[in-house]
C-alpha cells in the first residue's frame, strides 16, 4: 500500500495525532467533572457549563476550514507547527484559572490547536496513501487520536491523585505540548509533495459547493455535524451526571475511556472495511447504534452497565466516523481535497457548538436525562436525511 519511506512518515503522523488526542483527554474527563468543585460553575448550570464546548466547537470548526485552505496553499508542516505553537499558553491559563471564564479561554486555544493539528495530520496521511485505501488511512488517523483521548483522560485522572488538581493539570498539559512541538519540529516531514495534485478546475464557490450544491457532500456534512451531538453529550454530561450520582473520577475516566478507546481501536478495522463494502452501510449502522444506546445508558447507575453502553457507543462512532470522512474524500478532487475536507470538518466540529447549545437548553428546561433523548432523536432525523439523499443521488 505504501513504501517504506511513506510508512515511516505515516508512523510519525500517527504519533502526532496521538499527542493531539492526549491533550484533548484533559478537557474531556477532568475539567467537566471538576467544573463545580475547582472552577466554581454553579450546580446544574448546564448552559454555563456548555459554554466551553460551544467555544471549542465554533473555534475548532473555523480552524478546520483554515487548516484545509492553508494546507492547499502552504506546507502541511507549517500548519501543524502553528497549531502546536498556539497551545503553548494553555497550561498557565489552566493553572491560574479561578473561574470558568479562564477555562473557556483555554478551550478557545485548544479548539484552534485541535482544528489545525488534527486536520492536517489526516490530510497528510491521505497524501501518502493510494485512493483505494483512504478509508484505512483515515481509520488509522482517527484511531490514534482517540486512543490518545482515552489514555490522556485516564492518565490525567491518576495524576490528580498524585498532585494537587491545578498542579496535575498544569504538568500534564505542559509536558505533552512540549513533547509534541519538539517532535513536530525535528521529526515530521511535509507530505504535500506526495499528493496527487491534478490540475482540475476548482468549484467557483468552494464553501457553498461542499456545504449545499453537491448533495452528497451536503448529506455527509450534516451527518458529521449531528453525530457530534453524541460526543458532546458524552463529553459534558457523562462526567457531570455520573459525578453527581456518586461515581468516582477514576471510574468516570474508565467509562469515558472505554468509549474513546473502543471508538479509536475499532476505527482501524471499520476504516479498512469501508474500503471494501462502501461507506454508507457503516455510517447508517453506526448512527443507529448511537441513537439506541445513548438513552439506554440511563437505565442503571451501575458502573459495569455504563461500561457496556460506552463500548457500544464507541462501536457506533467507530463505524460512522472514518466512513463519513472517507466518503467526503471520495467525492473531492485531489486538487481541492484539503479544502473540501476542511469545509466538511468545519461543519462536523461546529456540531459541538450546536449540540452543546441544544443540550444546555433542553437540560435547563427539563432535566439532564431529556438531553440524552434529544440527542437520540437528532441522530435519527439526520440518518433519515442521509438515507433519502443516497436513494435520490446514488452512492
Amino acid at each position: 500500500m505504501i513504501t517504506e519511506k511513506k510508512y515511516s512518515l505515516l508512523v510519525n503522523l500517527l504519533l502526532q495525532v496521538m499527542f493531539v488526542g492526549i491533550l484533548l483527554g484533559l478537557f474531556r474527563t477532568a475539567i467537566p467533572a471538576l467544573s463545580e468543585s475547582i472552577f466554581n460553575v454553579p450546580k446544574d448550570s448546564f448552559i454555563f457549563l456548555s459554554t466551553f464546548i460551544i467555544a471549542f466547537g465554533l473555534v475548532k470548526g473555523i480552524a478546520n476550514y483554515y487548516a484545509g485552505t492553508m494546507a492547499d496553499k502552504h506546507d502541511r508542516k507549517y500548519v501543524l507547527m502553528l497549531g502546536w505553537a498556539i497551545a503553548i499558553p494553555v497550561p498557565l491559563i489552566i493553572y491560574f484559572a479561578h473561574n470558568w471564564y479562564y477555562i473557556i479561554l483555554a478551550t478557545f486555544l485548544i479548539g484552534i490547536n485541535q482544528g489545525l493539528t488534527w486536520s492536517v495530520t489526516q490530510i497528510s496521511s491521505v497524501d501518502i496513501t493510494k485512493s483505494e485505501r483512504r478509508g484505512f488511512a483515515v481509520g488509522l488517523n482517527e484511531f490514534s487520536g482517540y486512543f490518545g483521548v482515552a489514555i490522556g483522560g485516564i492518565l490525567v485522572s491518576y495524576m490528580t491523585s498524585l498532585f494537587s488538581v491545578k498542579v496535575a493539570l498544569f504538568l500534564f498539559s505542559a509536558i505533552f505540548i512540549l513533547i509534541a512541538l519538539l517532535y513536530c519540529f525535528f521529526l515530521i516531514e511535509d507530505t504535500k509533495k506526495y499528493a496527487n495534485n491534478f490540475k482540475t478546475e476548482n468549484p467557483e464557490n468552494m464553501f457553498y459547493y461542499v456545504s449545499w450544491k453537491n448533495k452528497k457532500l451536503f448529506a455527509y456534512s450534516q451527518a458529521g455535524h449531528i453525530e457530534k451531538f453524541v460526543d458532546t453529550c458524552i463529553w459534558i454530561f457523562f462526567p457531570v451526571y455520573l459525578f453527581n450520582n456518586g461515581v468516582t473520577l477514576i471510574d468516570i475516566s474508565l467509562i469515558v475511556g472505554t468509549y474513546a478507546f473502543t471508538w479509536g481501536v475499532l476505527q482501524i478495522f471499520s476504516g479498512l472495511y469501508s474500503d471494501f463494502v462502501g461507506r454508507n452501510l457503516l455510517i447508517i449502522s453506526g448512527m443507529l447504534i448511537c441513537a439506541i444506546f445513548l438513552p439506554v445508558c440511563l437505565l442503571s447507575l451501575d458502573v459495569s452497565w455504563w461500561l457496556i453502553c460506552s463500548f457500544f457507543l464507541g462501536l457506533g462512532m467507530a463505524l460512522l466516523y472514518p466512513s463519513i470522512s472517507s466518503a467526503v474524500n471520495d467525492n473531492c478532487e485531489d486538487a481541492w481535497r484539503a479544502s473540501g475536507i476542511g469545509i466538511y470538518r468545519f461543519w462536523r466540529d461546529t456540531g459541538y457548538a450546536t449540540g452543546a447549545l441544544g443540550l444546555g437548553i433542553v437540560t435547563s428546561l427539563l432535566n439532564i436525562e431529556a438531553g440524552f433523548v434529544f440527542v437520540s432523536i437528532s441522530i435519527l432525523l439526520s440518518t433519515s436525511i442521509l438515507i433519502l439523499t443516497i436513494k435520490k443521488y446514488g452512492r
